[in-house]
Protein backbone atom coordinates (compact mmCIF):
# COMPACT_ATOMS: atom_id res chain seq x y z
CA UNK A 1 0.00 0.00 0.00
CA UNK A 2 1.20 3.77 -0.89
CA UNK A 3 1.77 5.99 2.26
CA UNK A 4 0.48 9.29 2.73
CA UNK A 5 3.04 11.72 2.18
CA UNK A 6 2.82 12.83 5.32
CA UNK A 7 4.49 9.29 6.40
CA UNK A 8 8.38 8.69 6.56
CA UNK A 9 9.88 7.36 3.00
CA UNK A 10 6.58 7.58 1.15
CA UNK A 11 6.84 8.59 -2.18
CA UNK A 12 6.17 7.26 -5.87
CA UNK A 13 9.01 6.22 -7.89
CA UNK A 14 8.04 3.73 -10.18
CA UNK A 15 4.42 3.63 -12.23
CA UNK A 16 3.37 0.95 -10.56
CA UNK A 17 3.45 3.03 -7.62
CA UNK A 18 1.67 5.30 -9.56
CA UNK A 19 -1.13 2.95 -10.42
CA UNK A 20 -1.28 1.88 -6.37
CA UNK A 21 -1.69 5.07 -5.41
CA UNK A 22 -5.12 5.55 -7.30
CA UNK A 23 -3.95 8.73 -8.06
CA UNK A 24 -5.86 10.75 -10.83
CA UNK A 25 -8.12 7.69 -11.49
CA UNK A 26 -11.02 6.35 -13.08
CA UNK A 27 -11.66 8.90 -15.77
CA UNK A 28 -13.16 11.61 -16.02
CA UNK A 29 -10.50 12.49 -13.68
CA UNK A 30 -7.19 14.60 -15.26
CA UNK A 31 -4.53 13.97 -12.67
CA UNK A 32 -2.87 11.21 -14.62
CA UNK A 33 -2.48 13.44 -17.94
CA UNK A 34 -1.87 16.60 -15.74
CA UNK A 35 1.28 14.69 -14.89
CA UNK A 36 2.26 14.01 -18.05
CA UNK A 37 2.00 17.17 -19.41
CA UNK A 38 4.37 18.35 -16.03
CA UNK A 39 6.99 15.71 -16.50
CA UNK A 40 7.06 15.98 -20.72
CA UNK A 41 6.76 20.12 -20.85
CA UNK A 42 7.05 21.96 -17.64
CA UNK A 43 10.11 20.27 -16.01
CA UNK A 44 14.04 19.35 -17.25
CA UNK A 45 17.07 18.21 -15.63
CA UNK A 46 19.87 19.76 -16.20
CA UNK A 47 23.54 18.35 -16.10
CA UNK A 48 23.97 17.98 -12.28
CA UNK A 49 20.25 16.15 -12.07
CA UNK A 50 18.55 19.38 -10.94
CA UNK A 51 14.73 19.76 -11.64
CA UNK A 52 14.49 23.12 -13.67
CA UNK A 53 11.00 24.36 -14.26
CA UNK A 54 10.31 25.40 -17.33
CA UNK A 55 7.68 28.00 -17.07
CA UNK A 56 7.20 31.18 -14.36
CA UNK A 57 5.04 29.82 -11.72
CA UNK A 58 4.88 33.18 -10.14
CA UNK A 59 3.60 34.53 -13.20
CA UNK A 60 0.53 32.04 -12.92
CA UNK A 61 1.66 30.67 -16.26
CA UNK A 62 -0.68 27.58 -16.77
CA UNK A 63 -2.51 28.15 -13.80
CA UNK A 64 0.03 28.03 -11.26
CA UNK A 65 -0.78 29.74 -7.87
CA UNK A 66 1.05 30.10 -4.88
CA UNK A 67 0.16 27.09 -2.47
CA UNK A 68 0.07 28.31 1.35
CA UNK A 69 0.16 24.53 2.64
CA UNK A 70 -1.82 26.39 5.61
CA UNK A 71 -3.61 22.69 6.79
CA UNK A 72 0.02 21.29 6.13
CA UNK A 73 -0.15 18.42 4.67
CA UNK A 74 3.29 18.82 3.10
CA UNK A 75 6.62 20.17 5.02
CA UNK A 76 6.61 23.41 6.66
CA UNK A 77 8.99 25.48 5.03
CA UNK A 78 11.22 27.60 6.79
CA UNK A 79 11.15 31.22 5.40
CA UNK A 80 15.03 31.84 5.34
CA UNK A 81 15.16 29.30 2.88
CA UNK A 82 13.41 31.37 0.08
CA UNK A 83 11.13 28.12 -0.54
CA UNK A 84 7.77 28.55 -1.59
CA UNK A 85 4.93 26.05 -2.86
CA UNK A 86 3.07 26.26 -6.01
CA UNK A 87 -0.08 24.43 -7.10
CA UNK A 88 -1.15 23.97 -10.49
CA UNK A 89 -3.90 21.59 -12.13
CA UNK A 90 -7.23 23.75 -11.27
CA UNK A 91 -9.16 24.09 -14.62
CA UNK A 92 -11.61 27.07 -13.96
CA UNK A 93 -10.11 29.55 -15.80
CA UNK A 94 -12.94 32.29 -14.40
CA UNK A 95 -10.85 32.08 -11.59
CA UNK A 96 -7.17 31.01 -13.19
CA UNK A 97 -7.24 32.44 -16.54
CA UNK A 98 -3.86 31.23 -17.45
CA UNK A 99 -5.36 27.41 -17.02
CA UNK A 100 -6.42 27.96 -20.45
CA UNK A 101 -3.08 27.17 -21.46
CA UNK A 102 -3.17 23.64 -20.33
CA UNK A 103 -3.24 21.69 -23.50
CA UNK A 104 -6.44 20.18 -24.28
CA UNK A 105 -5.91 16.22 -23.15
CA UNK A 106 -5.45 18.20 -19.88
CA UNK A 107 -8.71 19.96 -19.87
CA UNK A 108 -10.82 18.16 -22.32
CA UNK A 109 -13.76 17.05 -19.80
CA UNK A 110 -14.07 19.78 -17.48
CA UNK A 111 -16.93 21.54 -18.03
CA UNK A 112 -19.29 18.37 -18.89
CA UNK A 113 -22.45 18.27 -16.77
CA UNK A 114 -21.30 14.63 -15.56
CA UNK A 115 -18.60 14.13 -13.13
CA UNK A 116 -17.88 17.80 -12.58
CA UNK A 117 -16.43 17.49 -9.54
CA UNK A 118 -14.74 14.51 -10.55
CA UNK A 119 -12.91 16.31 -13.55
CA UNK A 120 -11.43 18.86 -11.69
CA UNK A 121 -10.25 17.44 -7.95
CA UNK A 122 -6.44 16.59 -8.94
CA UNK A 123 -3.59 18.95 -8.74
CA UNK A 124 0.28 18.71 -8.66
CA UNK A 125 2.03 21.32 -6.16
CA UNK A 126 5.39 21.95 -6.35
CA UNK A 127 8.47 23.19 -4.18
CA UNK A 128 10.72 26.05 -6.07
CA UNK A 129 13.43 27.54 -4.85
CA UNK A 130 15.07 29.93 -7.30
CA UNK A 131 13.92 27.84 -10.39
CA UNK A 132 14.99 24.31 -9.19
CA UNK A 133 11.65 22.10 -8.20
CA UNK A 134 13.22 20.70 -5.16
CA UNK A 135 10.10 18.11 -4.53
CA UNK A 136 7.03 17.41 -6.72
CA UNK A 137 3.42 16.54 -5.16
CA UNK A 138 0.50 15.05 -6.30
CA UNK A 139 -2.93 15.46 -4.24
CA UNK A 140 -6.81 15.88 -4.94
CA UNK A 141 -9.62 17.32 -3.03
CA UNK A 142 -11.44 15.53 -0.30
CA UNK A 143 -14.51 14.18 -1.42
CA UNK A 144 -16.61 15.65 1.25
CA UNK A 145 -14.01 18.64 2.38
CA UNK A 146 -14.25 22.48 2.41
CA UNK A 147 -13.68 24.61 -0.21
CA UNK A 148 -10.20 23.88 -1.35
CA UNK A 149 -9.87 21.24 1.18
CA UNK A 150 -6.88 18.59 0.01
CA UNK A 151 -7.16 14.74 1.23
CA UNK A 152 -3.82 14.23 3.32
CA UNK A 153 -3.72 10.49 3.03
CA UNK A 154 -4.06 10.90 -1.03
CA UNK A 155 -0.86 13.38 -1.00
CA UNK A 156 2.26 11.74 -2.51
CA UNK A 157 5.34 12.75 -2.78
CA UNK A 158 6.83 11.93 -6.72
CA UNK A 159 10.18 10.77 -6.75
CA UNK A 160 12.39 12.63 -9.69
CA UNK A 161 12.92 8.87 -10.79
CA UNK A 162 9.35 8.80 -12.03
CA UNK A 163 9.34 12.11 -13.52
CA UNK A 164 12.23 10.81 -16.08
CA UNK A 165 9.99 7.52 -16.86
CA UNK A 166 7.11 9.59 -17.92
CA UNK A 167 9.76 11.88 -19.86
CA UNK A 168 11.07 8.76 -22.12
CA UNK A 169 10.00 9.83 -25.67
CA UNK A 170 8.82 6.62 -26.90
CA UNK A 171 6.23 6.65 -24.09
CA UNK A 172 3.27 7.86 -25.59
CA UNK A 173 0.35 9.59 -23.55
CA UNK A 174 -2.35 6.30 -24.41
CA UNK A 175 0.50 3.82 -22.95
CA UNK A 176 0.86 5.59 -20.29
CA UNK A 177 -2.37 5.83 -19.31
CA UNK A 178 -2.86 2.05 -19.84
CA UNK A 179 -0.43 1.30 -17.68
CA UNK A 180 -0.97 3.45 -14.86
CA UNK A 181 -4.87 1.25 -14.85
CA UNK A 182 -6.65 4.85 -16.21
CA UNK A 183 -8.64 2.71 -18.57
CA UNK A 184 -11.10 3.37 -20.79
CA UNK A 185 -12.37 6.28 -22.72
CA UNK A 186 -12.67 10.31 -21.81
CA UNK A 187 -15.91 11.21 -20.58
CA UNK A 188 -16.15 13.21 -24.01
CA UNK A 189 -15.35 10.23 -25.87
CA UNK A 190 -18.17 8.05 -23.98
CA UNK A 191 -20.43 10.41 -24.77
CA UNK A 192 -19.64 10.83 -28.44
CA UNK A 193 -19.52 6.71 -28.36
CA UNK A 194 -22.99 6.87 -27.06
CA UNK A 195 -24.56 9.60 -29.48
CA UNK A 196 -23.00 7.88 -32.61
CA UNK A 197 -24.64 4.40 -31.01
CA UNK A 198 -28.16 6.35 -30.85
CA UNK A 199 -27.75 7.54 -34.39
CA UNK A 200 -27.21 4.15 -36.00
CA UNK A 201 -30.29 3.25 -34.14
CA UNK A 202 -31.75 5.71 -35.04
CA UNK A 203 -30.99 5.04 -38.67
CA UNK A 204 -31.84 1.11 -38.52
CA UNK A 205 -35.26 1.64 -36.88
CA UNK A 206 -36.01 3.85 -39.77
CA UNK A 207 -34.68 2.08 -42.94
CA UNK A 208 -36.72 -0.91 -40.69
CA UNK A 209 -39.66 1.26 -40.76
CA UNK A 210 -39.53 2.11 -44.69
CA UNK A 211 -38.61 -1.49 -45.51
CA UNK A 212 -41.60 -2.88 -43.88
CA UNK A 213 -44.06 0.15 -45.38
CA UNK A 214 -42.67 -1.05 -48.47
CA UNK A 215 -43.26 -4.99 -48.29
CA UNK A 216 -46.86 -3.95 -47.09
CA UNK A 217 -48.05 -2.40 -50.28
CA UNK A 218 -46.62 -4.85 -52.26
Amino acid sequence: MVRSVREEGSQLSTIQDLKDSGFGRPPPRHGLKLLFWFANECVAFNHHGNMLVQCHPEMEEFGFHYFGNFEEILPVLSRDRRESYFEVGNLNTETYSKAKDLPDYVSQDYGLSLGYRQCNKDRIIIRLKQGDVTATYVTEHKEDGGRGEFDSERTHLVNPDLIRIIQDPELELATFLDQTGYMGLSLRERLLRAFMVFIFCLVFLVITFIILSILGKL
